[in-house]
């Protein structure tokens, strides 16, 4: 899991740590192994004391440094579709955690919505096949209980 805790705020044009934006921002999220793994080295080789990723003078990461100077070229060296934003990563950690059959519950608290109605109005489209599970955990459970199975 990795904890969100901090965010970087630019303050008279100086990035520094403040808390997150609510309470409900303060959250545990799923890492999957390869980022785990490809963090652990990150650490490893820099040992960063305080924030895990800073640039190269050891300064906060600023969002529009960020984009411009890495996720840009990052997206054009993998050939992704220039237009992919940052906030396009947090549409696809939702889209496939919902697709996968992960609760919208969970993928709201790790979204860090303070109501599941937000995460449902943007994505509960992504789940219609959730009546269709639900038909059948309901006959799978009364089927088990009248001895039908």
């Amino acid at each position: 899991m990795l904890t969100v805790d901090r965010q970087v705020v630019v303050i008279d044009r100086r990035p520094v740590l403040a808390p997150p934006k609510t309470k409900a921002s303060v959250r545990d999220v799923p890492m999957p192994a390869v980022l785990a793994d490809a963090l652990t080295g990150h650490v490893d080789r820099h040992k960063p004391e305080d924030v895990l990723l800073r640039t190269t003078r050891g300064n906060l990461i600023r969002r529009d440094y960020f984009n411009a100077d890495i996720l840009k070229p990052a997206i054009l060296a993998a050939g992704v579709p220039v237009d992919m934003t940052f906030h396009d990563l947090r549409h696809t950690f939702a889209s496939t955690a919902l697709a996968e059959g992960v609760p919208i519950s969970e993928v709201s608290r790790w979204l860090g919505h303070e109501s599941i109605t937000t995460t449902v109005d943007l994505y509960g489209h992504l789940v219609p096949e959730a009546s269709g599970r639900a038909r059948t955990a309901l006959d799978d459970a009364f089927a088990a209980a009248s001895g039908l199975t």
